[in-house]
């Protein structure tokens, strides 16, 4: 570790026993001084960074720490290896600091009576916050004097550079000690002072920055930190979080984006946090169908106030990267109830917001494929009575959800459902049926919630579909198959399914075959109902956009009735004849 000597101003390198050390927290400007600058005292010292410099190392001497760390001339930018070692160590560098100095160039501390009274009057506000957390519960309005007050330090302390940048985020969070200076360097207040005015001013906990562990606060929660600050490299956007989240990767400028990405998925390589995937679409994107990682931490500006839920439903629920997506385990279920409205599968996120902690935080999503779902709508703040979690059903399966942002992901979405195959009912059916014995196969093959065998963009495809009776061992099967460009379908009841559609690994033009086979194959009885079965065209577009495909529909009556109805058809035979 390169440090500064504080008298002398010259560079001691420390492999081990680091001293004890200073550490300066500032906004870059333009004429600062680098490592190859300092070489030359004389030339250096030419520079309006340099008076920064020997500002820190004096401040530092009076409170007798004699060795100090400023990033801008104690890395040696030009080796990429060292930057990326400052880079991945910085987050420890500040932490193990015996005191930071935040500097803050473009502020002029308020007099002390005056900020006295501002910390006083934040200090008093925030416990009846805390104290409010609770269902639908919002603290008591602010009084005019405490309107006045935060305006005024809103439009001074909060309109610096330093509190919008990237990197100052973990400058303040990292050391135990931190001291703030104006412009004039005139010490105004510690962190732990100035606690409660720097939680409402970045929008960071009050308790993180009184010393709880960062791991005790929800992954989304602390992105959210972020969602207002800015780099000016867009690698650094993501860079600059990798203390926050405990996380080391290397450093790839020129990546763009990718960087954010990369950083999401060493996030969820290292946690089991699912708030990762509760940020919000940003209101000028419109897409229906998203991949489940954020584009950038500015999507995460609602995930403020997230916290675990007073249960844990899907503990036991897993998911890793793959190269098909987020592949999950038991975390992925099929809407009943009331969450019915909020899509057709949702990923509980097992977190809530403080302000409402009946409603479980969740993703909606969209089948598109063999196993793989979309992130549907995703401008929308979701959410699922904790109830209806634990009656909605899991899919056995493994699914995979996509993961990072395609342009061509709506498409590919839409394009999935062009010449699928949907089952229809007739409604009295469904008060015989069990819904929740519904089974398919191939079951990644299903829209289970919508029952649609999606195509996939596939010419060749075929499925079965089952429900039981309620309370009796019987019910019904659809076989559908789409092989040599034809559709063929066929309805059975469950004891006279054909032997032959049960073996394993059938192919669609196999299926075709055995179903050309049978005589009647639209018509069965089962459970008291006669179930007929026909075709109709579909579409399964919206917004504008066709997608045709097939309905399949299933028009059930009760046998007493169809009976009857063939006893007076017979009858007006008769009278006919006669």
């Amino acid at each position: 570790m390169r440090l500064i000597n504080c008298q002398s101003l010259d560079f001691e390198e420390f492999v081990q026993d680091v001293p004890a050390y200073a550490v300066l927290s500032h906004t870059w400007g333009k004429d600062e001084v680098t490592l190859s600058d300092m070489s030359n005292r004389d030339k250096a010292s030419k520079k309006d960074g340099y008076r920064k410099i020997k500002d820190t190392c004096r401040v530092a001497l009076d409170q007798g720490i004699r060795y100090a760390w400023i990033d801008t001339c104690c890395i040696d930018k030009s080796s990429s290896a060292e930057l990326s070692e400052a880079i991945n160590s910085m987050f420890a560098w500040y932490r193990q600091a015996a005191i930071c100095f935040v500097f803050l160039s473009d502020f002029t501390s308020f007099p002390e009576a005056m900020l006295a009274d501002i910390i006083a009057l934040f200090d008093a506000r925030e416990p009846l916050e805390e104290q409010q957390e609770g269902f639908y519960k919002d603290p008591p309005p602010l009084t005019g004097q405490d309107l006045a007050i935060r305006n005024k330090v809103n439009k001074s302390l909060g309109s610096c550079r330093w509190i919008s940048r990237g990197w100052t985020l973990q400058e303040l969070i990292a050391p135990k000690r931190v001291n703030f200076y104006d412009r004039d360097w005139k010490y105004f207040g510690s962190k732990a002072q100035l606690a409660s005015i720097l939680a409402w001013v970045t929008g960071i906990d009050s308790s993180v920055l009184k010393g709880k562990p960062l791991d005790e606060i929800l992954v989304g929660r602390r992105m959210s930190w972020a969602s207002n600050r800015t780099t000016t490299r867009v690698e650094d956007m993501a860079y600059c979080l990798l203390g926050i989240f405990d996380i080391n990767m290397p450093l790839l400028y020129g990546e763009g984006r990718k960087a954010f990405t990369r950083l999401q998925e060493e996030i969820i390589r290292s946690s089991h946090d699912l708030s990762i995937f509760a940020w919000k679409a940003e209101g000028n994107d419109l897409r229906r169908f998203r991949g489940l990682m954020a584009n950038s931490p500015s999507e995460f500006k609602g995930c403020q106030r997230l916290v675990k839920p007073s249960f844990e439903w899907n503990n036991g629920g897993e998911y890793s990267i793959t190269s098909r997506g987020l592949r999950t385990e038991g975390l992925v279920r099929i809407a009943r109830g009331e969450s019915a409205e909020v899509g057709s599968y949702f990923l509980s996120l097992n977190c809530v917001d403080a302000r409402q902690t009946k409603l479980i935080l969740s993703v909606s999503l969209r089948q598109y494929g063999p196993g793989l779902f979309a992130r549907r709508k995703p401008w929308q703040r979701l959410t699922v009575f904790d109830l209806n979690v634990f009656s909605s059903a899991k899919l056995s399966q493994p699914q995979y959800i996509c993961c990072k942002d395609n342009p061509e992901l709506e498409k590919i979405v839409m394009d999935s459902r062009i010449d699928a195959i949907q089952i229809g009912f007739s409604v009295d059916i469904f008060d015989k049926f069990d819904l929740d014995s519904i089974t398919a196969f191939p079951q990644a093959d299903w829209d289970l919630k919508n029952s649609i065998l999606l195509s996939f963009q596939r010419p060749q495809l075929w499925g079965m579909w089952k429900i039981k009776a309620k309370d009796k061992n019987d019910g019904i099967s659809i076989v559908c198959v789409r092989s040599s460009g034809w559709l063929l379908y066929g309805i059975f009841a469950w004891d006279k399914l054909p032997p032959a559609l049960t073996q394993n690994g059938l192919l669609p033009s196999e299926v075709e075959n055995i179903l050309k086979r049978l005589p009647d194959r639209t018509s069965t009885a089962c459970s008291g109902f006669q179930h007929t079965i026909h075709d109709i065209h579909l579409d399964l577009g919206e917004a504008g956009i066709k997608v045709p495909a097939t309905l399949l529909q299933v028009s059930s009556t009760e046998k007493d009735r169809s009976q009857g109805r063939e006893r007076t058809k017979f009858i007006k035979r008769l009278f006919k004849k006669a």
